[in-house]
């Protein structure tokens, strides 16, 4: 099913210092893939990205006893992941909203080589990974040959299982063409391309090549073609979690939202499917009850508000405004779920703080410790431009075997971008001309420190968020259930308290102020 051109949409980030895996794909503008596409092929982009939270570490097999916020099973990952693309996706999903729904089967699981991570696991926490979900793969241990260099490319055996999953997307692109599946399937494929360059020592290796020897290369010789190996970070749902965790707290905490919700009858807001999803994986269920009997009661008070011209959400204040409130534990609980998420993320991105990989051949960097993807990494910009060439010949590639060019092979095009730097000439160009413009960055990336500050600054990144959704939550409970609203006084307030008189005296009104009480 090919779409046609849609209104502009939104560019992604406007901070022209920082790139994204979005704006490394502006250039597909140049190559006359119009807006609506853009996006669709960012798409699959973006689930290959949040693919990471259905990981056996945080997710609860069927059967196994709620645990939140420790682990949520696959259904209500997915269901959170489908809220952020709503809102990310906002057009092609009113005019396609089938297609761009987040599925189980769209979004995944977390696989390593679909981000090409190293895969080690350490100090694993159950024996088997398939008992969260049979499509998971065993654990890859310590000495396993996959963490090994091939001898014959200097490059990490697990990055050929990257390159497999890249044809495999580009098959499906070649044959979906300009359909959504089909660019769906391409922006999945870019993304690995364009993580080898944010997530790999591809950049230092290059540098290194170019004269640049004293350049950090995050892995130690070993007995291959090339003494340094191409290498990967092993992978820390920390990012990921991080990246989930910001707007959704944004999401539960707007009191703008709010106020639309009570105007609407049977509206459910974003913060109510949020809601929804966090405390239908609570232990304790009564909180799930509760916050779903309090909708139906919002739908009838709303009804009877708007026919009556009352201040609904002064009223809604009156009935929840209970200290003991099993609702406000209910939004404590949900809350308080989604700052320990981050909080968790601090913690997991300082532990790779002291471990250095450039010295210790028995210690393997970690995704914290090569990522690209923060602007203040001195080698974030050169990561960038790498990715950029190469998405912009796949791309060109990839359009050419659709125009029915004889010689187009997207999928050959792809593959040569994995090898080891000394092997491949293409960037060469390219790395001298940065490095002559950037001899400050150079040394940066020459010196431990200064990358263990750029790793400190991932952290106090982190905690920023922490005290920002904090704070936004504060704000957000005292807001919703310790306002000082009075009831006025005169007229207007005999018909307010007669109006609370009349809902009192309904079935669904009692059971709310019920719910208030606890």
């Amino acid at each position: 099913m090919n779409f046609k051109p849609t209104p502009r949409f939104l560019a992604g980030s406007e901070d022209s210092h920082a790139h994204t895996h979005q704006s490394i794909e502006w250039v597909l503008e140049e190559l006359g893939f119009h807006d609506g596409e853009r996006d669709a092929i960012y798409f699959g982009n973006w689930l290959r990205d949040y693919s990471q939270v259905i990981d056996p570490k945080l997710v609860r097999a069927p059967g196994m006893p709620r645990q939140f916020p420790a682990v949520l099973s696959r259904h209500a990952w997915t269901a959170l992941v489908d809220i952020l693309s709503v809102k990310k996706f906002q057009e092609l999903r009113a005019a396609y909203p089938r297609h761009m729904k987040v599925t189980p089967a769209k979004l995944g699981i977390y696989l390593p080589f679909e981000h090409i991570d190293n895969p080690l696991v350490t100090d694993p926490p159950f024996p088997d990974p398939k008992v969260r979900d049979p499509g998971f793969r065993p654990w890859v241990l310590q000495g396993n040959p996959l963490l090994e260099a091939d001898p014959d490319t200097s490059i990490k055996r697990y990055i050929a299982g990257s390159v497999e999953y890249i044809k495999h997307e580009l098959r499906v692109a070649m044959r979906g063409k300009r359909s959504l599946r089909g660019l769906r399937a391409f922006g999945a494929a870019l993304h690995v391309i364009e993580d080898l360059f944010a997530h790999s020592n591809f950049a230092e290796l290059s540098l290194i090549k170019a004269g640049h020897e004293q350049v950090l290369p995050w892995t130690t010789p070993t007995d291959a073609k090339w003494k340094l190996p191409l290498v990967t970070g092993t992978f820390g749902a920390s990012d990921v979690i991080a990246s989930l965790a910001e707007p959704l707290g944004k999401i539960l905490y707007s009191t703008e939202d709010l106020e639309f919700e009570l105007t609407r009858v049977e509206y459910r807001s974003e913060r109510d499917k949020v809601m929804l999803i966090l405390l239908s994986e609570h232990p304790d269920q009564d909180y799930y009850r509760a916050f779903n009997s309090l909708l139906s009661a919002r739908d009838q008070l709303v009804s009877l508000a708007q026919k009556a011209g009352i201040d609904t959400v002064r009223f809604y204040r009156w009935v929840i405004s209970s200290p003991a409130s099993i609702l406000l534990n209910a939004y404590n609980t949900a809350a308080q779920g989604v700052l320990s998420w981050i909080g968790d993320s601090i913690a997991d991105v300082q532990t790779a703080l002291g471990h250095d990989p450039n010295v210790d051949a028995g210690t393997e960097p970690t995704h914290s410790q090569l990522s690209k993807d923060h602007a203040e990494h001195p080698l974030h910009d050169l990561a960038a431009r790498l990715a950029g060439e190469a998405v912009r010949r796949v791309a060109q590639s990839m359009i050419d075997y659709w125009d029915g060019k004889p010689d187009a092979d997207p999928i050959a095009v792809a593959s040569s971008f994995f090898s080891h730097p000394e092997d491949v000439q293409w960037q060469d160009r390219l790395v001298r001309a940065w490095a002559a413009a950037n001899p400050e960055k150079v040394l940066r990336a020459q010196s431990k420190s200064d990358l263990d500050e750029v790793h400190r600054k991932a952290v106090s990144e982190l905690e920023q968020i922490h005290r920002q959704l904090t704070e936004n939550s504060e704000k957000f409970l005292d807001y919703l259930f310790n306002s000082q609203d009075a009831l006025p006084s005169g007229l207007k307030g005999f018909a307010d308290q007669a109006f609370m008189n009349l809902v009192s005296s309904t079935g669904w009104g009692q059971k709310l102020l019920n719910l208030a009480k606890g």
